[in-house]
């Protein structure tokens, strides 16, 4: 199979993309929604009760199970030399997209924290920008996740 956008089972949207990895694992990342599953994430399976093990209680939270008894988290999008996209809120109900640019770690960055000597960006946490709920996309777009080079 190859990969192709489909319905998300979460909000609808027509804009979710479907990977196949091998034979029989898919994932999916909608990209209107920005929560993503895979075809190990069954709601009772041990990759979900691991994800919600680690994951902070506001993702544990807004996981969402769908018809196929699917467990869909938010996701975090990391692209190092290019910035970082992640949920920032404080409950279901009050939460929104946050994006922050990479920069490149500079020498007085260097004095005042120590970074891997093979680390040459950092985000940029203090310019961070913030989307709605159906921001995601939008979010993407300022971390140049859709750039071709």
């Amino acid at each position: 199979m190859q990969d192709q956008l489909v319905d998300c089972k979460r909000c609808g949207g027509n804009a979710c993309y479907e990977q196949h990895i091998g034979t029989d694992a898919a994932t999916w990342l909608c990209m209107g929604c920005g929560f993503s599953t895979s075809t190990v994430m069954d709601k009772d399976g041990e990759a979900t009760k691991q994800t919600l093990d680690i994951s902070p209680e506001l993702y544990k939270d807004l996981m969402f199970v769908d018809s196929d008894n699917k467990a869909w988290f938010p996701s975090t999008i990391t692209l190092p030399a290019k910035g970082m996209v992640f949920l920032d809120g404080t409950n279901p109900k009050d939460w929104r997209w946050a994006a922050v640019k990479a920069v490149e770690i500079t020498e007085e960055d260097r004095k005042l924290k120590q970074f891997p000597a093979d680390q040459t960006h950092r985000m940029d946490m203090q310019n961070a920008s913030y989307f709605d709920q159906k921001g995601f996309m939008d979010a993407l777009e300022l971390i140049g996740f859709y750039d071709v080079n």
